[in-house]
This record gives C-alpha cells, sequence and structure tokens, in this order.
C-alpha cells in the first residue's frame, strides 16, 4: 500500500511513478536530439498513467528503481552531450585542416614567388651585362648617336657604310637589350609584391592555423570529458540495475509475506463469522435470549451491497490510490489494492468507521501498525474494516469494543509506505472488497 506526504503528497506519488518508467538500455553512440526529446515526452507521458501502481511497493524498490530512473535520464543526456561535443569536434578539427591547407598553398606560393624573383635577378644581371658591353663597344668606336660620328658620316669622302652598320648595329642591339631590361626589372618589382602578398598572408594563416588548433584541442578534451562521463554513468546505471534486481528477489518475498497476512486476517474475520453464527443459532435453540441471526436471511440484501453503513475516513474526492488490481510497473506483476488511501499528514487521529469489536491489532510487513475492527453482521454479510500505516502501535486492544468515532491510532508510514497516509480496506465475509460503497 503506498503512502502520501501532507501537501506534497501527489507531487510525491508523481515522483513515485517516474520510477515505474521502464529502464533505458544505452550504447556510447549517442541518439539523435529528436529522440532523446522523444524519451523524454513518453516518460513524462507515464508518470501520470503510472502515479497509482506503485502500491504495495516498499521504499526500498522504489528508492532504487527511481534511483536507475534518473541515472537514465543523465545517460541520455550525457548521450547528447557526446554527441554535441563529437559535432563541435568535427567541425574543429576539418577548420583546422582548411587552414592547414590554406598555409601550405602559401607557403608553395611564396617559395614560387621567391623562385620567380631569384630567376629575375640571374636574368637583370644578364643583361646588365650585356648593357656594359653594349656601352664598352660604343665607346670604343668613337660613340655613337653623337654629333661626331655625324660630322664624320657628312664630310667622309670614303666609304662610311661600315661605319653606318657598326653604328646600327649597336644602336638596336642597345635598344633591345635595355628594353628587356626594363621588362625584368617591372617583372622583378611584381614579383616582390607578390612574395611580400604570400609571406603577409602565411602569417595571417599561421595565426589562425593556430587557433584553429587550439580549439581543436579544447574540443578533444570536451568530447573525452563527455565520454568518460558517459562511461562513468554507464557504469553506475549497470551497478542500479543490479541492484534493482536483487531488491526485486526481496520484493517478491516479501509480498508472498504480505499474501499470507492478508490471509491470516481474513481468516479470523471468517472464524469470527463462523463463530458469531454458531452462537447465534445456540441462543435460538436454547431460547434464552432474542435470536439474532445474519440479516442475509432477511430482505436486507440491499445492505449487503453497501449502502453507507460505515462512517468516510474522509471526501471520497480525495483519495489518492483507490481499490482495484493493477500492474506493479517495477515488478510487472499484477497485484491488488486492497483499499482506499486518504491523505492524512502524520500523526492524524483516526476514529472507527462503526461500532464493532477490534479483531485483531499490531504489526505486520505491509499495513505496518494496523487495527482490524470486526462490525458483525450488516445487511447480510460480515462486515469487517481495516486501517493500516499508523505512526505507533493502536490505542486499542485486541478483543475491546469500540464505538463509531472512537480514536482508534494515529496515521503515518510504517509497513509498506512511502509517505504519510491513512490506507483503509474492508472486508466482506473474509473477503476484500472495494471500500466506496460501504462509506458512500
Amino acid at each position: 500500500m503506498s503512502s502520501y506526504n501532507r501537501n506534497s503528497l501527489r507531487r510525491g506519488r508523481l515522483v513515485a511513478g517516474a520510477c515505474a518508467l521502464a529502464v533505458m538500455s544505452t550504447v556510447i553512440a549517442a541518439p539523435a536530439s529528436a529522440d532523446v526529446n522523444d524519451q523524454k515526452k513518453k516518460a513524462d507521458g507515464k508518470v501520470a498513467a503510472t502515479q497509482q501502481n506503485l502500491d504495495d511497493t516498499s521504499a526500498a524498490l522504489v528508492k532504487v528503481n527511481n534511483a536507475l530512473v534518473q541515472t537514465d535520464k543523465k545517460v541520455a543526456g550525457a548521450q547528447q552531450k557526446l554527441k554535441s561535443a563529437n559535432t563541435t569536434l568535427t567541425k574543429a578539427n576539418n577548420h583546422l585542416q582548411d587552414m592547414r591547407s590554406e598555409l601550405a598553398i602559401a607557403k608553395a606560393d611564396e617559395s614560387k614567388n621567391q623562385s620567380a624573383l631569384a630567376t629575375n635577378k640571374v636574368q637583370q644581371a644578364k643583361s646588365k651585362v650585356l648593357v656594359g658591353g653594349i656601352a664598352r663597344q660604343s665607346y670604343m668606336s668613337g660613340g655613337l648617336g653623337n654629333l661626331q660620328l655625324t660630322l664624320n658620316v657628312l664630310t667622309s669622302r670614303g666609304d662610311v657604310t661600315s661605319q653606318l652598320s657598326v653604328a646600327d648595329m649597336v644602336m638596336r642591339q642597345q635598344g633591345g637589350v635595355l628594353s628587356t631590361l626594363a621588362s625584368e626589372q617591372a617583372n622583378g618589382t611584381a614579383a616582390g609584391d607578390r612574395l611580400s602578398a604570400a609571406r603577409r598572408r602565411i602569417a595571417t594563416l599561421t595565426i589562425k592555423a593556430t587557433n584553429a588548433q587550439t580549439s581543436a584541442k579544447t574540443a578533444q578534451t570536451s568530447a573525452t570529458n563527455a565520454r568518460n562521463s558517459l562511461v562513468s554513468l554507464q557504469k553506475k546505471q549497470t551497478n542500479q540495475r543490479n541492484t534493482l534486481k536483487k531488491q526485486k528477489k526481496i520484493e517478491l518475498a516479501n509480498l508472498a509475506i504480505q499474501k499470507k497476512e492478508s490471509n491470516r486476517l481474513a481468516a479470523i474475520i471468517r472464524k469470527r463469522n463462523i463463530a458469531a453464527a454458531k452462537a447465534a443459532k445456540r441462543a435460538r435453540e436454547t431460547a434464552t435470549r432474542q435470536a439474532t441471526p445474519p440479516v442475509a436471511r432477511s430482505s436486507g440484501a440491499g445492505a449487503a451491497r453497501g449502502g453507507g453503513v460505515l462512517a468516510a475516513p474522509g471526501a471520497i474526492g480525495s483519495i489518492v490510490s483507490g481499490f482495484g488490481m493493477r500492474v506493479n510497473p517495477v515488478l510487472h506483476i499484477s497485484m491488488l489494492h486492497a483499499g482506499d488511501d486518504f491523505p492524512y499528514p502524520c500523526g492524524t487521529p483516526v476514529h472507527a468507521a462503526r461500532a464493532g469489536t477490534v479483531a485483531s491489532t499490531g504489526w505486520d510487513s505491509a499495513g505496518g501498525n494496523f487495527v482490524l475492527i470486526d462490525h458483525g453482521y450488516i445487511g447480510g454479510a460480515n462486515i469487517a474494516s481495516y486501517y493500516a500505516h499508523f505512526e505507533r502501535a493502536a490505542v486499542v486492544r485486541t478483543g475491546q469494543h469500540v464505538s463509531k468515532g472512537q480514536l482508534i491510532g494515529y496515521s503515518g508510514s510504517t509497513g509498506r509506505s512511502t509517505g504519510c497516509h491513512m490506507h483503509f480496506g474492508v472486508m466482506a465475509n473474509g473477503r476484500w472488497v472495494n471500500p466506496i460503497p460501504y462509506i458512500s
């Protein structure tokens, strides 16, 4: 039977309900973000549907299962974090590779321009040697393109063809060499400019490559930490699964004990039922007093179905977990919640629902401190009321007659309970029945 704690009662059941979520299997490879979001939506959607299905579940099992569920959520988050870290690492490595490629190209350009500039300098040197030779030849021939040459040509009576030929050849050669030298000098200036630009680009790309390398190292560290965190969580998850498995075995053993205790209480009521019937029969036979036979032999069948013969422990609308069969979401077995749970804070007085005789008090693994009251035959059935999870022993004793509304104990959270509340059950002829018809 489950339990609830003051104003946080319903929230507590929501938390307990979350424990019922199926354990998610995890791997190192991270799921897509959409998958993680879908898992969360499914998990949240199951909370409301399972919040009442943890009745008769021990606090120990709820605790270990809840721990596993929380770890499962962390594992899913760690998987997403690892995926994001790996994505960042891939981008950082790609960027680093791009920077290194651009830097390599820039250095190749630098080498090419250096080589071109060196070749250009050699060519300029050769051209300058030719210019010098032409100058010497011009000087040795007495000068070209000057006034003296012109006068010699005009005043010479001899053949000046040889002189003109030499002059023309030298002038043409000088003009060509000078033109080539000028072109080479222009190319050299351009090659120098290209070399300077390549070196400036190399300086910029070197900085970018260094920054990219730093970013890649940072991303690698983040990815490694994310992976280590995931691995650690998965180890924790495995240990918690093993712990949950062991706790389930304990839980099932305790449930078997609980069933025996429930049968014991039912047997007490049946025994009292038989004893009462025999006493009534003897009374009728001896005629020493008016017989009170079971109403079942009269027209009181309607009362046997309930009819509000017991005082309600609280507003029916306040019941946080009702009577009925349900599948325990942790153990995955069908179980009967044999009563209604009312949200009683710890220490709240609990009163008898009707006059009767205390059939049994004490403590058991399921109900903790409990009281069972036999109300005798009502409407054709022997009715008994059951109150569980008292914070301490009942204030009444077995065999004591109690009146309707008499104090019998104080609510608590003993037995199979995860928080303060009062479990109220009803037996009819020794069998658990839905209390609602009897308190409506």
